[in-house]
């Protein structure tokens, strides 16, 4: 029947869209084959030196010990990304805060600055 609502575990099984919070975090959803949950992410500007490290040495579990909250990185362990599962995360992460952004919005504040 064309007119029935949906049922609540289609609702739920449905991705949740990637929201920018107003930090400058954006929240994006981790799916692996044992399941799925969103993930809020800093801004990289937020990242510290040991987060950078880690992921430009490809160490995603170092990353997200680093740069997520406590829930956050808890739902990191359980979910256990595949390289597939956290590149896929990660291209999700750069689509909603691409790089060229973050260096345009430095150069804007160091040139507000001086």
């Amino acid at each position: 029947m064309s007119d029935e609502q949906p049922s609540i575990e289609a609702a739920e099984a449905e991705a949740q869209p990637e929201v920018k919070k107003g930090d400058g975090s954006v929240v994006v959803r981790l799916v692996t084959e044992i399941g799925e949950a969103d993930i809020r992410v800093p801004p990289r500007n937020k990242w510290g030196s040991m987060s950078r490290n880690r992921i430009h040495q490809g160490d995603d579990l170092g990353w997200a010990a680093y740069t997520l909250a406590d829930d956050d990185i808890k739902k990191w362990m359980e979910l256990d990304p595949t390289t597939e599962e956290a590149e896929a995360f990660f291209e999700r992460f750069n689509e909603l805060s691409p790089v060229a952004n973050n260096r345009a919005e430095r150069r804007r504040h160091l040139r507000a600055a001086s």
